[in-house]
């Protein structure tokens, strides 16, 4: 595979991933666990964030309404 090319996005990650790929605090995601069932999983001990569920929760936030600045 050359450097060009993307290499497809895992399923799961872990909590750090999460965090990183979505820009959200840790105790955000825990949040939002709580509300939707199946953002994570277990694995064992290793907690695992599905990672198809957090873009389409996601997908359901509203746009940001930015202001110019004033003068």
């Amino acid at each position: 595979m050359s450097d060009l090319q993307e290499r497809p996005r895992p399923r799961f990650g872990r909590i750090p991933d999460a965090k990183h790929r979505s820009g959200l605090s840790r105790s955000t995601l825990y949040g939002l666990a709580a509300k939707h069932r199946g953002l994570f999983v277990k694995a064992g001990a290793a907690t695992l964030v599905d990672l198809n569920v957090l873009d389409r929760i996601m997908d359901t936030f509203p746009p940001a309404e930015i202001k110019p600045p004033s003068r």
